[in-house]
This record gives C-alpha cells, sequence and structure tokens, in this order.
C-alpha cells in the first residue's frame, strides 16, 4: 500500500504519516505541529513524500516512482511579492483594471482542492460570516463566484510550483478575480494536519486500486468556419445554439452579447487513440452533413483567426486528479504541442491555455484544458489522446518534470520554441523507459520528430484535407 512521508530537511529520517492519534506528536519546524508520524526511512515507488523544509530545498532525484508535494516549496517561500505577481500575471492570475467593490478570501488547499475559505478584510483579519466551502470535508463551494476564488486559489498555488498552501484572493463586484498572495503551508496547524491525514488516506487507496482501473479518454475540440473574405461563419447557423448532443456551437460572449460562432465536437469515450479518433472522424462526417455552404474553409489549432482562441480539451476518467498528473501533462502534452503549433497560436496564451487548467467532471473524471485544437490532424489528434493517456497509466514512473522548472514555463508563454525544446530529449528518454511507449510510440513519435524538425501546423489549411474528408 502507498504510503506519505514527510521530509524535513534530512533524508536520514523521514516520518511517515499515520491515521493513529495515539501515536506520539513529532514537533517539526512549527512547534506542536499535531502531525501523528513515526520515524522511518523506506519510501518505496509509488509513496508521496511532503516537502516540508523551509531551510532547504529537496532533492527530488533522491526520490524515483515517488510524488514530491511542494518540490518547490522553499523557492516559493523565499519569492518577494512581486516576483510571484509576475508569475501570475504570466498564468493570466492577476493584472487588468483594478477590481472595484471587492472582497478578500483566504483559501487553504490539499493537492488541488480548497480545504478551507475564509472572508478576511484587508489587514488579514477573519471576518465572521457563514462556512463558505461544505462542512467538515471542505471541497468546491456551491456558489460559482466563490468557486472562481477557489480556482483561483489552486491556480495561483500551482503556477508557484505548490500542491499545499493558502492564497489571498480578492473577488470583485463584476465577478472578476486577483490572487493578491500565496504562500506553502497552511496556518492553521490542526486544519493542517486533518487535511493531510485525509491526503494519505486517499493516496493509499488510489495505489491500491491502480490495477483495477479502466481508462477512458474522451474530448471537446473545437474548430471555426472561416468565409472566403476570412471572416467567421458562425456555427450556430447549421447546429443551432448551444451544445447539444455529439456536436454543437459553443458560446463566446462578445460585449453584452452570446454568439455561438465555434463548432464543438463531442465523441465517444475509448480506450485506446486510435478508436477515440475514428469516433471523432464520424462526427465529422455527421458535421459536412449540416454544414452545407462549400466556401466555407474548416479551421482549427489555437487561433486560426485572429482573437479567437479554440481548445482541445481532453476528459480521462479512471485516473484520480493530481497535483502530478497534472504536471506531467503540461510536460508531456502541452509542451509538445506548443512546439508543433502554428506559430500565431502563442496569440491564445494567457488567457486560454494556461498550464494547469483543469474542470472536474459530473461524471467522476475530470477535463484537462490547457491543449489548443489539435483537430487540425488525425496525426495531431492521435498523439494528444497517446500523450494524455501515457501520462495517466504511468504516472508512478514518469520521473521527468520540466513543468516544474521556470525556463521551460517561461518559454511555454513567450513561445520561445528554441528554449522549449530543450525539453525534448528528456521527454522522449523518460516516455520510452516505460511499459505503456511501445504499444503507444507510434502515435507519438511522429510528434516528436515533427518537433525536433521545427515543424508546425498551419491553421490556415482546411482540416477535411487531413482528416480525408470530401470538400
Amino acid at each position: 500500500m502507498a504510503s506519505t512521508w514527510i521530509w524535513r530537511g534530512s533524508y536520514d529520517r523521514l516520518e511517515k504519516m499515520t491515521s493513529n492519534k495515539e501515536r506520539p506528536l513529532i514537533a517539526g519546524e512549527r512547534s506542536g505541529q499535531p502531525l501523528y508520524a513515526e520515524p522511518w526511512t523506506e519510501v518505496k515507488a509509488g509513496d508521496a513524500v511532503l516537502a516540508w523544509s523551509d531551510a532547504r530545498a529537496i532533492d527530488c532525484s533522491r526520490f524515483i516512482g515517488v510524488w514530491v508535494l511542494n518540490a518547490n516549496g522553499r523557492k516559493a517561500s523565499q519569492k518577494s511579492i512581486d516576483e510571484k505577481q509576475n508569475l501570475w500575471k504570466r498564468a493570466g492570475l492577476c493584472g487588468g483594471a483594478p477590481l472595484e467593490s471587492e472582497r478578500i478570501y483566504r483559501v487553504s488547499a490539499v493537492d488541488l482542492e480548497p480545504v478551507e475559505m475564509l472572508r478576511i478584510n484587508a489587514a488579514g483579519k477573519i471576518l465572521q460570516g457563514k462556512p463558505l466551502l461544505p462542512e467538515g470535508t471542505g471541497g468546491w463551494p456551491e456558489d460559482p463566484a466563490l468557486r472562481r476564488v477557489a480556482r483561483t486559489a489552486t491556480a495561483a498555488l500551482y503556477a508557484l510550483g505548490l500542491d499545499i498552501g493558502e492564497a489571498e484572493v480578492a473577488l470583485g463586484g463584476d465577478g472578476r478575480t486577483a490572487v493578491l498572495d500565496a504562500w506553502p503551508k497552511l496556518r492553521d496547524t490542526r486544519l493542517e494536519a486533518a487535511a493531510l491525514r485525509r491526503f494519505a488516506a486517499r493516496h493509499a487507496a488510489a495505489g491500491a486500486g491502480i490495477a483495477d482501473r479502466q481508462l477512458l479518454i474522451g474530448a471537446d475540440p473545437e474548430f471555426v468556419l472561416v468565409t472566403q473574405e476570412g471572416k467567421i461563419a458562425s456555427a450556430s447557423r447549421f447546429f443551432g445554439a448551444g451544445v447539444g448532443g455529439a456536436a454543437g456551437a459553443d458560446a463566446v460572449l462578445v460585449g453584452r452579447r452570446l454568439l455561438y460562432p465555434v463548432a464543438e465536437l463531442r465523441p465517444e469515450p475509448a480506450a485506446d487513440p486510435a478508436a477515440l479518433a475514428a469516433n471523432l472522424r464520424r462526427l465529422l462526417q455527421r458535421a459536412a452533413d449540416r454544414i452545407s455552404d462549400p466556401a466555407l474553409r474548416w479551421a482549427a489549432g489555437a487561433m486560426p483567426v485572429p482573437g479567437l482562441a479554440l481548445g482541445g480539451h481532453i476528459h480521462l476518467s479512471g485516473a484520480p486528479l493530481t497535483g502530478r498528473l497534472l504536471r506531467l501533462l503540461d510536460s508531456f502534452a502541452a509542451f509538445p504541442l506548443a512546439l508543433v503549433e502554428d506559430p500565431a497560436g502563442r496569440a491564445r496564451r494567457p488567457r486560454y491555455g494556461t498550464l494547469g487548467d483543469f474542470r472536474q467532471q459530473p461524471h467522476g473524471g475530470f477535463e484537462y484544458r490547457t491543449l489548443p485544437s489539435w483537430l487540425v490532424s488525425p496525426a495531431a489528434a492521435k498523439a494528444a489522446f497517446a500523450l494524455v493517456l501515457l501520462c495517466a497509466r504511468e504516472e508512478q514512473n514518469l520521473a521527468y518534470l520540466p513543468a516544474l522548472e521556470e525556463r521551460y514555463i517561461e518559454a511555454y508563454y513567450t513561445g520561445d520554441r528554441s528554449e522549449l525544446a530543450g525539453c525534448l530529449d528528456g521527454l522522449a528518454e523518460s516516455m520510452s523507459a516505460t511499459a505503456s511507449y511501445d504499444d503507444l510510440a507510434p502515435y507519438i513519435e511522429p510528434l516528436l520528430e515533427a518537433a525536433r524538425r521545427g515543424t508546425t501546423w498551419d491553421e490556415r489549411a482546411d482540416i477535411r484535407i487531413k482528416w480525408r474528408m470530401p470538400i
């Protein structure tokens, strides 16, 4: 069974988390912290280690096959507020016009999940009021505005390389949010201890269920219809307003008007890339029966029409969402696809395409939302599916995480291909060492070769050509 450990700066003495409250308390760097633990050193593959030292940065290479939480904890604790704000502006989490009539909240989160949300004043004093999260267990608030606050807080921690911490977020009267500050760990040590025990229990249960799980991937890629004059023909002309069934039109708010210019496909989920691509092609053929204007060009990618960003969201079920899996998806899916996207796609970020963008789904899985619309070709689609599937299958075995390295994150957001390409060899080596790679390599290697050659897809092309559909 997978275990959770606490590292306080010594590799010779780690503490094993336990739910047994009869154990003596282990005093950490914060005196009297009620973490029930026993000293031990036998960390094994599949375990989790909490990096809990403000004095030393953890060496993740010492823990092969182990999930290290708060790997960048010491770096984050040393950053000035200006340095943090620059990172958050890059990820679209602050900046812009000042918020008016703002309320401030402090959100505590553990592994992408809020565990406490408090209303505070500008001086940091807690204001009394009703509980803002589901009582007893934490989780996501029901109020849409507070959900945005919680999402901004978890995204702010993620951008700092943190899995456990707190963030202060302002909510404006118009519903916009902006992160104000964030830091590792939780101020309330009793809340922290309870949350970490819940994390340790979930991690152990997830590790025990790996052998029996069934992974399925789904998707909802977008494309747009372009006239000969280069203007957008609204998809609602052919699909009606709103996403319905397997194909529909997605909404975009322009000023105060809700328009439906973008076509969206929702293929049946599948267990492998080829099957999902086949399901997708059937939907494209069905869409062709509805789109009667032969003069329209079908375009996909990141931003085939200036100002209109498209997404290639991928749904994953059977694999619990964790911070580690999300960083693997950024590293092994978002980075390679960024290397082959049309240079115009850079304009999609940071409003869209931010690293670590996810949404929980009612069916129990989650949606990874960072990728552009890989609908440009079957090869790009199958590569995206295979990379996501590989991350889910090999979450415990993929050790390389360039999405935790500042130089690659910066290169991703600025569109610096030469710098971002520096992680390709490490990604390829890490993937090829896994048991799943032989099965998925035929879909992945063409993408890696294109990235090495500097080849990019052409967002001006009609996607029906690559999908071998009549025009």
